[in-house]
């Protein structure tokens, strides 16, 4: 009993505190990145800081929990104690457990579908090379038969860079490498890792600032791609 009670206190704590805050950064979020954008930071940055203020609530209500809730339970609660659990907390409990439980089905959910995605595009898919991505090793280029997915960055541990047939068509020779440096720059930030994230914490309200995210990082991506006038135009085409 006196571990069920710890649970759900610990969880009614993190249910309060996680969203007390993420209400907080639906309310405040468009004014952070309006200071941001007037004050010209590099995308990168403003993506960056989007992403912080969408973890935030989680970061702070695990760290309010297991430094705070759950030492003070353990040092302050009696072993054996007669009084009910009550209803709040139990409410409160539940409510925790839905919500984890909802994000780890949501990034399985997501995982799963990406993996049947790619395993139809492997089917008959070929090797074109591999693009470095830093001192620490390169990304896999594979090629897809037809016009899907036009050029895009799949996978978390081990990423790989989809072209297809018809893209590498179209594409002049530069105008193909400006785009793939726009894919690397998704691999060397871990862009498709912060998405997964995202689908772990996932909280009624937080569809705008995850767009505005997504829009951000997407511009970030250009930003690293390009290095003069002409590059721009490249990646533009």
């Amino acid at each position: 009993m006196f571990a069920v009670r710890g649970i759900a206190v610990s969880l009614s704590i993190f249910v309060l505190v996680y969203s007390a805050l993420s209400v907080s950064v639906c309310g405040v979020w468009r004014k952070v990145w309006g200071w941001a954008c007037a004050r010209q930071h590099p995308q990168r940055e403003c993506a960056d800081l989007l992403f912080t203020l969408r973890m935030l609530p989680l970061v702070i209500a695990v760290g309010v929990t297991l430094i705070l809730a759950v030492p003070s339970f353990l040092e302050l609660e009696p072993r054996a104690v007669s009084e009910p659990l009550g209803g709040m907390p139990l409410v409160l409990s539940v409510c925790g457990m839905g919500m984890m439980f909802a994000g780890i089905w949501n990034a399985a959910a997501a995982l799963t579908r990406a993996s049947r995605v790619i395993a139809r595009w492997s089917r008959e898919a070929s090797v074109v090379g591999s693009t470095a991505v830093g001192s620490n090793g390169s990304v896999s280029v594979r090629r897809s038969l037809g016009s899907v997915p036009p050029l895009t960055t799949a996978g978390i541990v081990r990423p790989t860079v989809w072209l297809s047939a018809a893209a590498e068509f179209v594409l002049t020779e530069r105008e193909l490498r400006s785009a793939l440096r726009h894919e690397i720059a998704h691999v060397r930030r871990r862009d498709n890792l912060r998405k997964l994230m995202l689908r772990v914490v996932a909280f009624p309200g937080m569809a705008a600032l995850e767009c505005a995210w997504r829009e951000t990082t997407e511009m970030a991506a250009d930003d690293a791609a390009v290095s003069s006038v002409s590059e721009a135009l490249d990646l533009a085409a």
